[in-house]
């Protein structure tokens, strides 16, 4: 008696046009696959949908992907079917590693419409020549893409993306907004004036200005200042064309602006000042920790080190180089807290400038003192201590959240991420199409959302407790590895 093959069948779609037709794209590629499973003797097709609806096939940051890798890890599955080769992959070298790891875990492969054996020299050469054919139809795709936008802005259309304050999108055609259009005008007066970004981002928020979701920063006005979008032009790379749309500010009044900005140019904030000279220590050794710099690819990196150790002197601290940008990071935020709090203070410290928090910090901060597993950061009234994970890669800090202290945004999701998977496998809901029109999210977002059922478990627990990364966010897992090892190492910083 044959032995059971248990088969596996994936199936992708680049986008999600037609996905919500009762037999779109993805069914039929399931029907025939079924189809040439059933002609094989012993092959047993798996209940289980790993659909792929509006993923690309230039990466593998796909959630059904991710979970069929997680079947075959475990021996779940005899072997895998694909409609095509380019469903699992359009870059050759995933193409080949993926089929490289079902081999390795004894799992045949099979794309019903380009039979081939992928275990002999032949079929893995068929596979590499069918895998280098789908990259570049994807390539070509793009390159068409591309001149499709460039074509677009050399007439003067607008192309989406970020939509610029003062305008509004009516038939994919921008509008002017008449409220943000006056603050548009008002922000290109008055930079001709004061002829300092900082500064005129400091003076819309003290009078209540907007964008269209937050508070104005220097980046923000410097945007706004430098694009052409407002006096009537579309960008595209280093070229500008007549737009479509109406402007707002006349090109006489803007060419003044980028005048200002050649005489005056921006430079990037300075951190060579050591924050925390003369108030950081080393609690091993009890003395002072020097400001020191290292280089790597034209990069140059920033790092506290105990002067026992600079010195050549003995020092049984583990933590006797810290990076600098890590420890002044939660010495601003204690310093902010202070301030807050002080009587003495003169304006909000979202509306001090840099060099003016600087001094705050200076004037607050009495001590900060690293030890094994924390810092300890006093000031005149208390001395608060900022628990850090220090195991390092390349002397990489990571600060963690204190206990309980919950990353609301990040919890949400993950009970979102349980909550709709859980509606999904009931059958409460048919479809991610049907859920997204239940609860009015679109699909794009709950596919984002469901991707964090793949994260580690110990990540998951840390998110739950308030113990994740400080600096973690949602948005930094939109792309979360296969294996959670590789989500330790690039979430938290931690070999493996």
């Amino acid at each position: 008696m044959l032995k059971e093959v248990r088969c596996a069948i994936y199936t992708r779609k680049s986008n999600e046009d037609g996905l919500e037709q009762k037999f779109n794209s993805l069914d039929a590629q399931r029907v025939a696959c079924e189809k040439y499973i059933k002609s094989r003797e012993g092959w047993v097709a798996l209940a289980k949908k790993y659909d792929d609806g509006g993923f690309s096939g230039k990466n593998l940051e796909r959630p059904a992907i991710k979970e069929l890798f997680e079947d075959v890890k475990v021996g779940e599955v005899d072997c895998v079917v694909v409609y095509t080769l380019d469903r699992l992959s359009r870059e050759t070298k995933d193409s080949i590693e993926v089929t490289s790891f079902f081999r390795r875990h004894r799992v045949n492969f099979v794309a019903v419409t380009q039979i081939f054996d992928n275990n002999t020299p032949m079929g893995k050469f068929v596979q590499t020549v069918l895998s280098g054919a789908a990259q570049l139809e994807r390539e070509m795709i793009v390159e068409r893409v591309k001149n499709k936008i460039a074509t677009s802005k050399e007439q003067g259309l607008w192309m989406g993306g970020t939509l610029p304050l003062g305008y509004d999108v009516k038939d994919k055609e921008l509008i002017i907004n008449e409220k943000e259009a006056k603050t548009v005008k008002h922000i290109f007066e008055r930079y001709l004036e004061l002829k300092s970004m900082a500064e005129l981002a400091r003076e819309l928020n003290r009078e209540g200005y907007r964008t269209k979701s937050d508070i104005f920063k220097k980046a923000t006005v410097r945007r706004i200042i430098t694009n052409p979008i407002y006096m009537g032009k579309i960008r595209h790379y280093e070229k500008e064309y007549e737009g479509k749309h109406e402007a707002i500010i006349k090109e006489e009044k803007w060419q003044k602006a980028q005048e200002l900005i050649r005489n005056q140019p921006y430079r990037k904030a300075k951190y060579e000042e050591a924050l925390l000279r003369g108030i950081i220590k080393c609690k091993s050794c009890d003395v002072n920790m020097t400001l020191t710099y290292s280089k790597k690819e034209n990069k140059r990196y920033r790092y506290y080190i105990c002067n026992n150790h600079l010195r050549g002197k003995n020092c049984e601290s583990v933590n006797r180089t810290v990076v600098a940008g890590e420890v002044e990071k939660e010495v601003m935020r204690k310093a902010e807290q202070i301030y807050e709090k002080w009587e003495e203070k003169a304006e909000e410290w979202k509306n001090l400038s840099f060099g003016k928090q600087k001094e705050v910090v200076k004037k607050l901060i009495k001590g900060v003192m690293v030890k094994e597993d924390e810092i300890e950061v006093s000031s005149e009234d208390n001395i608060e201590f900022v628990p850090m994970n220090l195991k390092k890669k390349g002397n990489k800090c990571v600060v963690i959240e204190p206990e309980g202290k919950t990353n609301n945004a990040l919890l949400k999701a993950l009970v979102r991420a349980h909550l709709w998977k859980r509606q999904l496998e009931e059958g409460k809901y048919a479809s991610v199409k049907e859920l997204s029109a239940k609860i009015n999210i679109g699909t794009r977002r709950i596919q984002q959302i469901l991707r964090l059922n793949y994260l580690a478990p110990k990540i998951k627990e840390d998110i739950v407790s308030g113990r994740q990364p400080r600096g973690l966010k949602l948005s930094d897992l939109r792309e979360i590895p296969m294996l959670w090892s590789e989500q330790l190492e690039k979430f938290y910083k931690l070999a493996p």
